[in-house]
């Protein structure tokens, strides 16, 4: 990244949860002026952490076809995090969980400049669904420490794993 902790968007003074349209803007922010490079593995999705800031963070994540996470949230009860994604290069489909009477996911394509955000509640799932590699940054805040994982099916979303930041994925 190129000093991008100097962007005026970055610092919270109190340690307050960055709004998802902050989010949103850092994360832009954080892909245009992006300088290091992704690495592109066969066995999982790349994920490393570039940037810690006041109230948040941001990880750099490279998508090779077919890889994706599963069905998760940005930390559960204890310290949920609001979070943003902008699409780097290539193409990602987010998927986020409708609740209702019969959940079902809302699918939404993103390409290269496309910004997402979502709450510290939203459960959602992104994968490369494309033909090329992709690579996308993403922003929390507060730092992300953990996902819980869910399965989805016509009875809604249960439980399924908790994943520590940067340790299981």
């Amino acid at each position: 990244m190129s000093n991008a902790t100097a962007h005026p968007t970055a610092a919270t003074t109190d340690g307050a949860v960055l709004a998802t349209d902050r989010l949103a803007a850092l994360a832009a922010f954080y892909a245009a002026n992006l300088t290091l490079r992704p690495r592109f593995t066969n066995g999982s999705r790349w994920a490393r952490r570039v940037l810690a800031g006041p109230g948040h963070e941001a990880w750099l994540l490279a998508w090779l076809p077919g890889q994706g996470t599963e069905l998760h949230d940005h930390g559960g009860v204890a310290r949920p995090a609001a979070a943003a994604v902008a699409v780097v290069s290539g193409a990602l489909t987010e998927f986020t969980v409708r609740p209702g009477d019969f959940p079902g996911l809302h699918r939404r394509p993103m390409t290269a400049g496309d910004v997402a955000a979502c709450d510290d509640r939203t459960v959602h799932a992104m994968r490369n669904d494309s033909d090329a590699p992709a690579v996308s940054l993403h922003v929390y805040s507060p730092g992300l420490e953990a996902m819980r994982t869910y399965l989805l099916d016509e009875t809604g979303l249960a439980p399924s794993r908790i994943k520590r930041a940067g340790e299981d994925w």
